[in-house]
C-alpha cells in the first residue's frame, strides 16, 4: 500500500528477546509465527514478564524453501528462556529502516527500495532481515505497520 518514511540509518542499541528459531517453507509462516509468538507470551505470562516492544520476526535467509526464521518479543533485561524459547541479545549495530502501512504480504517494495538504497550508499548488509510489527494483527490490512530493518557493515 504505502512506504510512509523515508529510509533512514540509525544506531540501534543492544536489544535482549526472547525467540523460538526454525526452519520453515514460507507457506508455514503465518501458523508457525502464530504458535511461536503464543507461546512466548505463555511463557512471559507465567513469569510475571513484560516485554519492552511488540513481536518482530527475523528473516535470517531467503530460501522459502528452508526459510530459518526467528519469532520473538524484545524484553528489558537477559532471560533464558525455557524449551525452544531462548533468550539471547540482538547487539548493538547500525540498521537501515522503513515503514510500511499496509498488509504484511505487501511489504517487498519497500524491501528492494531498502536494498538499493544500502547499495547506492556504498555498504554492504550483515545479517537478518528483521519485521518489527508496530500495531494489532487485528487491525484490517490497509492499517497495519511493519518497520523493515536491515543490519548493515559501513
Amino acid at each position: 500500500m504505502a512506504i510512509i518514511s523515508k529510509i533512514n540509518l540509525f544506531e540501534q542499541p543492544e536489544q535482549h528477546v526472547l525467540s523460538i528459531r526454525t526452519t520453515i517453507h514460507f507457506d508455514d509462516y503465518p501458523s508457525t509465527a502464530g504458535q511461536a509468538y503464543g507461546k512466548i507470551m505463555a511463557y512471559a505470562d507465567r513469569n510475571g514478564l513484560l516485554f519492552s516492544g511488540g513481536p518482530f520476526v527475523c528473516f535470517h535467509n531467503v530460501d522459502l524453501a528452508n526459510l530459518d526464521v526467528e519469532m520473538g518479543f524484545p524484553v528489558a533485561k537477559p532471560m533464558t528462556g525455557e524449551g525452544d524459547i531462548g533468550g539471547s541479545v540482538i547487539p548493538a549495530r547500525k540498521v537501515v529502516t522503513g515503514i510500511f502501512l499496509g498488509a504484511y504480504t505487501d511489504t517487498d517494495p519497500l524491501m528492494m527500495e531498502i536494498l538499493q538504497w544500502i547499495a547506492a550508499q556504498g555498504y554492504e548488509q550483515q545479517g537478518g532481515i528483521y519485521h518489527y510489527y508496530l500495531n494489532d494483527e487485528n487491525r484490517s490490512e490497509s492499517e497495519l505497520l511493519t518497520q523493515m530493518v536491515v543490519p548493515i557493515l559501513c
